[in-house]
């Protein structure tokens, strides 16, 4: 399932995919935000800048993807050029995948994604579609005896997830979700939305918009209830990661923020 829109409010109704945690949505589905950086803004509250190619939550958002394994360790050295390593066996990776692997050395931008071309779940061979770009150490065992605890191998983590949220890269412009608490006047009285976000095993990618504070995932304004990312891999995006500005109780847990400048994650008066 694939739904492409300009914009999304959820405002006095849900949006739902999969019912929980532990009953994800067994298919797949995407959302796609489209449109250029001058198209129609959402406004929804005069203290919020809402803005455009949103998916804009004042009262309950819901995602629930299939289990991934997210994270691994690097079972060989490679280097430049290379299109094998290895890694544990077992892993539920396949074909497609996007992978990213972390710097090993004191050049901390030396980071690279790549897409898994075939992964043999007997040896933990993987083959990617493209050269490596840089050196990354790796070993079959765990360096943790010789480094007080620390293991040393070069991390591998998996961003592909059973339902994504991309924008289209237009003018360096992005998707975002934002969550917020308004208040609105209707029929002769004030009502008050609270935002609710719950993603557990979601892609976010292509998202957040340049020069801006307009993020991938941002709450502003939301601290009345509660929300949490889980599981969720946000990643190659346009401007910052994730901010939350004037919130409160949420929770960011096992979620990877990948690629974004100049700001990963902000958290500002919350």
């Amino acid at each position: 399932m694939h739904l492409r829109a300009k914009h999304i409010f959820i405002r006095a109704g849900e949006l739902h995919i999969g019912d929980n945690e532990t009953h994800p949505y067994p298919h797949k589905a995407k959302i796609t935000l489209f449109g250029e950086k001058n198209f129609e803004h959402t406004v929804y509250d005069n203290a919020i800048e809402a803005g455009n190619k949103i998916i804009a939550n004042v009262n309950i958002l819901k995602m629930y993807g299939k289990y991934r394994d997210k994270f691994a360790r690097l079972h060989s050295e490679v280097f430049k050029g290379d299109t094998i390593f290895y890694t544990i066996a077992g892993l539920d990776w396949v074909a497609g995948d996007r992978i990213a692997f972390a710097p090993t050395s004191f050049a901390y931008e030396l980071s690279e994604d790549n897409f898994i071309n075939e992964y043999d779940r007997e040896t933990g061979k993987v083959t990617l579609e493209s050269p490596l770009k840089y050196h990354h150490f790796g070993a079959a065992e765990s360096t943790a005896n010789d480094y007080n605890g620390v293991d040393m191998r070069g991390e591998i983590v998996m961003f592909t997830r059973s339902i994504t949220i991309a924008g289209e890269d237009i003018e360096s412009w992005g998707g975002q979700v934002v969550t917020s608490d308004t208040l609105e006047y209707a029929d002769g009285e004030i009502k008050y939305r609270h935002g609710q976000t719950f993603m557990d095993h979601v892609e976010i990618y292509n998202c957040s918009q340049a020069n801006t504070y307009k993020a991938a995932i941002r709450f502003e304004g939301a601290s009345t209830k509660h929300s949490k990312i889980s599981n969720s891999a946000v990643h190659n995006g346009i401007g910052w990661g994730i901010r939350i500005k004037t919130s409160a109780n949420i929770v960011i847990e096992n979620t990877h923020v990948y690629d974004f400048r100049p700001v990963g994650i902000a958290v500002d008066s919350s």
